[in-house]
């Protein structure tokens, strides 16, 4: 996607939120701000990706103040408040694709930038797709059975991925779950799953090797890129992996979203906070 002007605030207001989260030390905060605060300015250019700027200012971040995991509070509250989410919403689902699709999608209406009481609302709203590729995925699901990743987002989505996942894999496809390497944000971990108590329901689990915010191939470890290679359908939950990989125009890719910011939508043709599931070669 294209950057825009606009996702020169965002970044900053995400920095900000990460020192703060990072340290209570005033003095490491404002060393960690001002080195982030100059990745920005020197990476931010027409053709950068905000994901990619957005994991260079991370790791000086976590380097400065000592904190590997500044979100690690963030992730325990967004998961128990999915969590509970979750069981208010899941009876209404059913069990087939369309409607699981809608469920999984739900769990990526959280974002840093959003309070509780609005994604409460949406949730209990419900889905609907301003784009839905859902018929040609049904096609290539029916179609001879091979290897899927089905790369996770937020922690606390793993509730809404679940019943998805299941449901691919009693269409005979091999689904890894795929999670970061480490912390970043608040993306999910093994450390994540195995917390909430689902590594068992949601294994066989990978993850990239890589600690960033949606996927940077170049970054991940060889066995996850020989995976990715292999792959016959990339499922990408997030507006992270839409911005990393959709200039990838790959045919395996689908999105699987929520477009929570103008920049997102405007690149995705929709009105912003629509809810998306598209091949990545249709945009």
């Amino acid at each position: 996607m294209t950057i825009k002007e606009e996702c020169y605030r965002c970044l900053v207001r995400l920095l900000d939120l990460t020192v703060t989260a990072a340290t209570s030390d005033d003095n490491l905060r404002k060393q960690a701000r001002k080195a982030a605060l100059a990745i920005v300015e020197a990476e931010f250019h027409p053709h950068a990706i905000p994901a990619l700027i957005a994991n260079r200012f991370h790791r000086i971040i976590q380097k400065i103040s000592g904190n590997p995991d500044p979100f690690a509070a963030h992730k325990a509250t967004e998961t128990q408040f999915l969590a509970r989410m979750f069981e208010k919403v899941a009876g209404h689902y059913r069990d087939e694709l369309d409607s699981l699709l809608k469920l999984a999608v739900l769990g990526n209406t959280v974002d840093f930038f959003r309070q509780q009481a609005e994604v409460t609302q949406e949730i209990l709203q419900g889905v609907n797709f301003s784009i839905s590729e859902t018929t040609q995925f049904q096609q290539l699901i029916q179609d001879h059975p091979g290897l899927l990743l089905y790369l996770a987002d937020n922690a606390g989505e793993q509730f809404f991925d679940r019943p998805l996942v299941t449901w691919l894999r009693r269409q005979n496809w091999t689904v890894f779950y795929v999670v970061k390497g480490g912390p970043i944000q608040n993306d999910l971990t093994r450390s994540d799953l195995e917390a909430s108590g689902l590594y068992q329901d949601l294994g066989p689990v990978v993850d990239t090797g890589a600690k960033t915010v949606g996927l940077v191939l170049d970054e991940a470890n060889q066995p996850f890129r020989e995976l990715f290679q292999q792959a016959r359908i990339i499922l990408a939950k997030g507006m992270g992996h839409f911005e990393t990989l959709s200039h990838l125009h790959d045919p395996r890719i689908f999105f699987l979203l929520q477009a929570k910011c103008p920049p997102v939508a405007q690149a995705l043709s929709v009105p912003n906070l629509s809810f998306v599931f598209a091949r990545s070669v249709s945009r």
